[in-house]
């Protein structure tokens, strides 16, 4: 009997809510525009995708409305639900915008007095993404208070009970209090003083229900999460933001004790230029308390792909923003959708003042649940960060049962089952809620905050609202934890799902890569010759577009058309300005009898550059050699560290062109001996410096596949476990050719075709250097195949090491447990390596992220062509360099590092430069430190030095300048000053101590 006692109070609230809506007037007299006005008939289809329209008409309240609440009705089909997809309004009355309408959001609840007599309605409509037509309706609304009241109070508890019956507890209670109410409410007559003595009595058996007892307590947080480009360009993203911003406001008024809160500055700084009347209104919010600005990145940004500056810059930039608008401190990395989390994190967060993380993605992990829900991370050098996983369960999509959502429902029935899902109950008696609709915005909506006063008082085994700000969640959080052995995770959060974004559109990723290394070296000339005229308003702008499109949508290839073809523009525009910025720094004169020019290194240690130049002779004794496209390859040596040597092209008319010849089956180079089977692929690579096979037995090296890729769920965003099931190995070739002898390298020509693509290969041999550069060009027309480089290894070893951000990590090459096994695609930022003792091969790349290991086998993910959201993603050209690099010992012997810096970023010739010559800038005296950026202070004249170490060594460092040095402090992140640094030498070296994997940044004052 009990589930029908729960089913007959379930219709019985269902009737009541009938009662909602006393009366109901259709607007009339509507005209709608597009480019001109047209009279429109409510339910008339009309609409294009991407298009703006205006409605307008009159409203005028009935005269019998009394004692009822007001609202108009805007929607299109009251069953649709997906806010990514369907249109989106404004709404304004006699000129004053007053409240957005979605699908979440149908009713604009109304003050009497804005209705005095007839009043002006427009609403401002944008179409929706799909080319799909829709009907408008649009009524004015009579709202009976009081049924709405009883009608909340009901519904609470009834959810409250369904939630005990689902995740457990006493049921009597609830049982016995909504059948009274059930029994008392009195339908004969709606609307007579019968009906509203009915509803009394249900009311007061219903608080009968509450008790005084708190044992389970939960912090919700109003919160929109916005993509900022996705299924929608950026600007489309910025209009959601307005439309969502403008109802939260709306609500707040309604609701005193409401409280928001909203990440990215990228977004605030948006609303600031496009909408400023509404960015005030939003100022104000955040100065009364009721509006919660945390996020600490400028954009919620791919943690994977963005190199370790970049990191730095979002959160430099993010937390400035924050304190410069309004007065504010972030505390909490707010990352609800991004697709892993590098371990180089908790370091950054250390030293950016930043003391929590929170996210939700890793509960949508295919193979393992993460232990933990709230827990410190500890990251590659020992930092740690308190961690906290919303614990959000979400009842309409729960893929997995750990499944967990950041676009959270506020109703008991999630509350209770989101503390159920909560690992840390024994010792933290609390959870964090952020709840309202997200991805296409809207946020939380008026019964959600309906509910939130009711579950403010305590229900029986229910948790109780006890707090609404995520940065007091985890003040107590840390509390808690200090009185107990709190939980650690130690290294990567690595996200078991959406491994295709580590290679879906490559053109960004290599876009991405060269804007980093070049606003770097633009960064590192103006420090080193011309600090008085440092462009750091212009850096500072080219800096924040580049970091925009690292947004968790944009650079990992999950978003539409239209995004790229921005972001394609934008990635132009910063080339030439950059190239602008770097022609701009050269001065000097040009000699009459020869092009003076010189070779700068970016890179923080002397390397032998080789550049490529149009000129067939030089007056240098460096090497040289004629390359297969007509340019003459130079070796420069020993380019210093950060530092120049002159370059002087001579006048002469010689060509220096070589000649093609036939690629015999069997090459010896200076270094290797290669050997080919029919289809050019490599059967055996020796290694005559170390005397030893590269390749196992029986295997090819560079052997390109395509796999046909179909995953289960998300096109562009996913590569699934099976799917090496289907291969094609690409093995026709049309061309294979000798095109390069010289005393710098040997290079072949490899073209094949596959389908309706050709893949171009000129395979560079460096002699002296055991690189083995890959030079790839494609023209790929294909989809749903995803096209990797399979690279086997002949060393022995159990893991991988790969390059992160500040360090590195290792990962297991095999799958023993359901954690190594759920790893089989994996990010690597500029190399992989595999070592045994002794020896050991890396492989190297210039944009490319995506790898696969297992035993003696590296596999590098080239093309992933999906067609979903975006059809033609991938198709057309692609160029690229990987390298196989050969070396003795492991990868920190070799000097690993150094040769995939070399690989990524180029010596430049610069024209007419006057400068010092063959003299470092800055250098180091330890191969395990690093110098990674080179910049003006943000806030003084001073210079920014940024360093790391590498090898998990503890070290000592000299850092040597070519000047005099007045002053170095040693700062964090955000450059704040922390301790005086000891100058040593002639006054131009500074001590530096670094602990293993330690991130330094020190600002120097020059004489």
């Amino acid at each position: 009997m009990q589930l029908f006692e729960f089913e007959r109070i379930r219709k019985i609230l269902f009737q009541l809510k009938s009662y909602r809506i006393r009366s109901q007037v259709p607007v009339t007299d509507l005209q709608l525009k597009q480019e001109n006005w047209a009279p429109y008939v409510q339910g008339t289809y009309f609409g294009e995708k991407n298009c703006y329209y205006t409605m307008k008409g009159t409203v005028e309240l009935p005269s019998d409305w009394e004692d009822v609440a007001v609202a108009l009705q805007v929607y299109s089909s009251l069953s649709e639900w997906d806010n990514t997809t369907n249109p989106q309004m404004k709404v304004s009355l006699n000129g004053k915008y007053i409240q957005a309408i979605d699908v979440n959001h149908r009713e604009v609840r109304l003050d009497p007095s804005e209705l005095a007599g007839r009043t002006d309605l427009q609403i401002d409509i944008f179409s929706g993404r799909e080319e799909k037509k829709f009907p408008l309706y649009v009524n004015l609304l009579a709202i009976d208070r009081i049924v709405e009241e009883v009608w909340f109070d009901f519904s609470t508890i009834f959810d409250s009970w369904r939630a005990i019956r689902k995740f457990g507890g006493e049921e009597q209670i609830y049982q016995s209090c909504l059948s009274q109410a059930a029994n008392a409410l009195d339908f004969r007559a709606p609307y007579t003083p019968r009906f509203y003595e009915s509803l009394a009595k249900a009311q007061a058996c219903l608080q009968a229900c509450y008790s005084q007892e708190i044992r389970q307590k939960v912090t919700v947080v109003g919160h929109t999460h916005i993509d900022l480009a996705w299924l929608w360009t950026a600007q489309q993203a910025v209009e959601k933001g307005e439309r969502s911003f403008q109802t939260v406001l709306k609500l707040m008024d309604e609701y005193p004790e409401y409280t928001f809160l909203q990440s990215q500055p990228q977004l605030y700084q948006a609303i600031k230029e496009q909408y400023p009347e509404l960015y005030q209104a939003i100022k104000e919010k955040i100065k009364s308390g009721r509006w919660e600005v945390e996020g600490a990145m400028w954009v919620e940004a791919d943690c994977n792909l963005t190199s370790g500056e970049s990191l730095v810059r979002q959160i430099l930039y993010g937390k400035r923003f924050i304190k410069e608008e309004f007065d504010q401190e972030s505390q909490i990395l707010w990352l609800p959708d991004v697709f892993g989390y590098s371990a180089a994190l908790p370091q950054i967060l250390q030293k950016t003042n930043t003391p929590y993380f929170m996210t939700t993605k890793l509960s949508w992990n295919q193979f393992n649940q993460i232990p933990y829900d709230s827990f410190y991370w500890q990251g590659i050098d020992g930092s740690r960060v308190l961690t906290h996983f919303i614990t959000t369960i979400s009842e309409g999509y729960s893929p997995r049962p750990y499944y967990t959502t950041y676009n959270g429902l506020l109703d008991p029935y999630t509350v209770k089952g989101s503390f159920e899902r909560y690992q840390q109950k024994d010792l933290h008696d609390e959870i964090l809620i952020a709840y309202g609709y997200g991805d296409g915005g809207g946020g939380p909506t008026r019964e959600m905050l309906e509910t939130k006063q009711r579950l403010s008082k305590p229900l029986p085994q229910m948790p109780v609202i006890t707090g609404d700000r995520a940065g007091g969640f985890f003040e107590r959080l840390a509390a808690a934890f200090a009185h107990s052995e709190a939980p650690v995770w130690f290294g990567e959060l690595y996200f078991e799902y959406h491994r295709g974004t580590l290679t879906s559109i490559g053109k960004n990723k290599k876009a991405n890569r060269k804007g980093e290394f070049l606003l770097q070296t633009i960064e590192k000339l103006y420090s080193a010759y011309r600090r008085e005229a440092y462009p750091q308003e212009r850096l500072e702008k080219l800096w924040k577009k580049l970091l925009f499109n690292q947004f968790h949508d944009i650079l990992p290839g999950s978003s539409i058309a239209e995004v790229y073809q921005q972001t394609d523009a934008e990635y132009a525009a910063l080339f030439e300005e950059g190239e602008q910025l770097i022609q701009s720094l050269v001065t000097g004169e040009t000699a009459s009898d020869a092009k003076h020019r010189v070779v700068y290194n970016p890179l923080g240690f002397p390397r032998d550059a080789v550049i490529k130049v149009d000129s067939p002779a030089i007056q240098e004794d460096y090497l040289t050699q004629p390359t297969e496209d007509g340019y003459l390859l130079v070796k420069v040596p020993q380019v210093p560290s950060l530092g120049v040597r002159p370059l002087t092209m001579a006048t002469t008319s010689e060509s220096i062109k070589q000649n093609c010849l036939p690629l015999p089956r069997q090459l010896e180079t200076k270094d290797f001996v290669v050997t080919f089977n029919a289809a050019y692929e490599i059967t055996s690579l020796f290694d005559k410096r170390h005397q030893r096979e590269v390749l196992p037995a029986k295997e090819v090296l560079n052997q390109l596949i395509a796999y046909e890729d179909l995953p289960m769920d998300y096109d562009a965003w996913d590569i699934d476990i099976y799917y090496d099931r289907k291969a094609y190995p690409v093995k026709d070739v049309t061309e294979a050719a000798y095109v390069e002898q010289g005393e710098i390298r040997d290079t072949i020509r490899i073209k094949r075709t596959f389908e309706q693509s050709t893949i171009i290969q000129l395979i560079h041999f460096y002699h002296g250097t055991g690189r083995i550069d890959f030079e790839t060009t494609i023209d790929w027309h294909q989809h749903h195949l995803l096209l990797k480089a399979q690279l086997p290894i002949a060393v022995n070893t159990l893991e991988a090491t790969f390059d992160i951000q500040f360090g590195n990590v290792k990962r297991a090459i095999h799958k023993n447990t359901t954690w190594d096994l759920a790893r089989f695609e994996s990010c690597g930022q500029k190399w992989v390596d595999l070592s045994e003792d002794g020896y050991g091969v890396s492989v190297l790349t210039d944009c490319k992220y995506g790898f696969s290991t297992a035993y003696q086998k590296i596999g590098l993910s080239l093309i992933k062509s999906a067609t979903d959201p975006y059809p033609e993603a991938d198709q057309g050209l692609h160029s690229f360099t990987y390298s196989l690099y050969v070396h003795e010992g492991d990868w920190k012997k070799g000097q690993t590092m150094a040769a995939a810096l070399a690989l990524n970023v180029p010596a430049y010739v610069l024209e007419d430069f006057d400068g010092q010559q063959d003299q470092s800038f800055l250098q180091v005296d330890h191969t395990n430190v690093l110098i990674d950026s080179v910049k003006k202070a943000e806030a003084d004249e001073a210079i920014v030095v940024r360093l790391y170490e590498y090898h998990n060594r503890k070290t000592t460092c000299h850092l040597t300048a070519d000047k005099k040095i007045k002053r170095a402090v040693l700062t964090n992140l955000l450059e704040e000053e922390q301790q005086e640094l000891v100058i040593a030498g002639a006054c131009d070296q500074v001590v530096i101590p670094f602990n293993p994997y330690e991130i330094q940044t020190v600002k120097v004052y020059f004489d």
